[in-house]
């Protein structure tokens, strides 16, 4: 029982580049990755904000606003932590397939804006009028 417990100590925890504190943490160029899109760099401040969740989810910079989500090497687990992460980030629910149905971080900002106005305009109608 005490050699599992011991091995079991010696196991890292948590991320291992913070585990390691001599190892710098590896980021993927994306050059490397074979992209079928050109880079072009985000042109909106949402656009660079989830650049920036893109960029510290999938360990990869530059990211583009062309690139796509899975090219780049997302899967579904990390599509769904990256969605809680923008619906953290922007304090809006974009739906749960935006990332499936729009894998660029244009088309995300495009998403994300269309539901920030249903969310508005959803507070608006639940307001009652006020009367004269």
């Amino acid at each position: 029982m005490q050699s599992v417990c011991s091995a079991y100590e010696d196991l890292p925890r948590g991320n291992a580049s913070a585990t390691d504190a001599g190892r710098e943490q590896t980021v993927k160029q994306r050059e490397l990755l074979g992209m079928s899109s050109a880079y072009l760099a985000p042109r909106t401040p949402t656009e660079h904000r989830l650049v920036a969740l893109w960029s510290a989810g999938l360990e990869v910079a530059p990211i583009g606003v062309a690139d796509d989500f899975f090219e780049l090497g997302g899967d579904s687990l990390l599509a769904a932590e990256l969605q809680l992460a923008i619906d953290q980030e922007f304090g809006v629910e974009v739906p749960a397939a935006a990332l499936f149905l729009t894998p660029t971080v244009a088309a995300l900002a495009q998403a994300l804006a269309a539901a920030a106005e249903e969310a508005q305009a959803a507070r608006r109608a639940a307001r009652p009028e006020p009367r004269p």
